[in-house]
């Protein structure tokens, strides 16, 4: 056993340090991004929402005293409140970005466009930290604005009543500000990074996408993204869903891609560097895009060489891959990885293929079906440790069963002295996360039967696809499945 205790280290200790965070083809392709709300292919689709459950009910409540006519500045995540906004629905964003990785220096536009989810809306907030804000319009007209603790607080020019549509544009610029997440401790700062003067990529879960842009930084707001941005020509822009055109000439480039499926704002991904494009498909006929540094590219290719082969066998486990595209992008992380939607953030200083597996589970498991609450993290990186092994033992089901001994052997002996279920902050990517989340995963498998749990895994992803759901959420659906109850095997592994 102690043996195993060792390998067992040794063999996952990139997983633990990848994870941070970061399938059958669709039947139809996806309508492309072209233009806002009311123009043709791109109808509003409300994605804001809370989760019928304990949490969520308290969430709702706290909401409730905070809607006031200019909405509320949280979204009652009762484990990192200071996220969120309420009063409307973010449907789109349109980030408009000049970047370059010699200057540390960012000159944006971000335009949101919104629905108003309360009757009387006169104002707005919007997580943001760092830059200096030159203009802020809704609907086209200058407005004013202030800044409180981490917010954008922004004036509308006349009350909107519910289910109004409008637009707001925030122009900034300036160096990002770095400070250090309370829930990250192994990286310096979220939000932009610059490296070397030559690449520049985003790091950004749980509470990072309001050091780049502005945002109703939480899951629950979930929104289609477009980006526009303009490097020095030579550099190559890789962004979150379908590249959709290049703009070139002799000093610049402009790359425009755009997402079409709803996506958390902490996904949202910008890379720049000088790329190496590789294409391919699926064996199930699913688009991969990867971008690779010519200097260790060999190692790349390695890492993603069984991209069509996992995420076809994932499709059918779980249910079709449901996003536009899929592929890789190297980066300098230092030491980690990031499953940004549909276009992961592979650290190039990690090699081999189990790093780039277990980001790829996250576009169920986080990106499709998102967390309702970051306390429920054990349900992202559990369940991408668990598909993991998965995968590395299929067809020895032995294997698996000695892998997870080894997870909760191990945990054991880290003995994290917290519950699974509530993490302290600067444990939220912790060891009991991914490995006892793995073990826990094993052991529901265990008590409803195979059939019942990939019958319930693929019910949860159609029930909850493009939203988020809640521990109880998962709950209910697995007791569907199995037909029996699980209050005890729950509580006993999370409280």
């Amino acid at each position: 056993m102690q043996g195993l205790k060792a390998n067992f280290h040794l063999v996952w200790l990139l997983v633990l340090l990848a994870g941070c965070a970061g399938t059958e083809s669709p039947t139809t392709s996806p309508t492309p991004i072209v233009g806002r709300i009311g123009d043709v292919g791109l109808a509003p689709t409300p994605t804001l929402h809370s989760s019928d459950t304990a949490v969520a009910r308290s969430a709702a409540s706290e909401v409730s005293e905070n809607d006031r006519p200019g909405g509320g500045r949280s979204l009652g995540d009762p484990y990192i409140p200071e996220l969120g906004n309420t009063g409307y629905d973010a449907q789109q964003y349109t980030l408009k970005l000049a970047l370059d990785p010699a200057v540390t220096h960012v000159t944006g536009t971000t335009t949101i466009q919104a629905i108003a989810t309360i009757d009387a809306l006169s104002q707005i907030s919007l997580d943001f930290i760092g830059f200096e804000i030159g203009l802020v319009k809704v609907n086209g007209s200058a407005v004013s604005f202030s800044r409180a603790n981490g917010k954008l607080i922004i004036n509308l020019p006349q009350p909107l009543a519910a289910g109004t549509t409008f637009e707001v544009a925030i122009e900034y610029a300036g160096a990002p500000l770095r400070e250090q997440s309370a829930y990250v401790g192994f990286i310096e700062a979220l939000g932009l990074q610059y490296v070397d003067g030559k690449t520049i990529f985003v790091v950004a879960e749980p509470d990072g996408a309001r050091y780049w842009f502005p945002a109703n930084d939480h899951p629950r707001d979930k929104a289609l993204f477009r980006f526009e941005v303009t490097v020095p020509a030579g550099l190559t822009v890789v962004a979150n869903g379908r590249l959709i055109t290049t703009q070139n000439n002799d000093t610049t480039s402009i790359f425009i891609w755009g997402h079409d499926r709803p996506m958390a704002p902490y996904l949202a991904l910008v890379a720049v560097g000088p790329y190496e494009r590789i294409d391919a498909v699926s064996p199930g006929g699913i688009p991969l895009r990867h971008y690779a540094f010519a200097e260790s590219r060999a190692d790349f290719e390695q890492a993603v060489a069984v991209t069509g082969e996992a995420i076809d066998w994932m499709s059918q486990l779980f249910g079709p891959y449901p996003f536009e595209e899929f592929g890789y992008v190297a980066a300098a992380v230092p030491g980690a990885s990031l499953e940004t939607q549909t276009m992961v953030l592979l650290s190039s200083t990690i090699t081999g293929q189990r790093t780039a597996v277990h980001e790829m589970a996250h576009m169920w498991f986080g990106n499709w079906v998102s967390l309702d609450s970051w306390q429920e993290m054990w349900r992202n990186e559990g369940f991408a440790t668990y598909v993991t092994m998965m995968w590395e033992n299929r067809g020895d089901p032995e294997g698996l069963d000695l892998e997870v001994a080894g997870a909760l052997a191990a945990t054991a002996e880290n003995d994290p002295q917290y519950p699974l279920g509530n993490p302290p902050p600067q444990y939220l990517f912790g060891y009991n996360t991914y490995f006892k989340g793995a073990a826990m995963v094993h052991a529901l498998r265990r008590e409803v039967g195979d059939d019942a749990f990939f019958t319930g895994l693929r019910a949860y992803f159609q029930r909850y696809g493009g939203r988020t759901a809640s521990d109880a959420d998962f709950q209910a659906v697995m007791e569907e499945a199995a037909a029996v109850p699980l209050d005890d095997f729950f509580a006993e592994w999370l409280d």
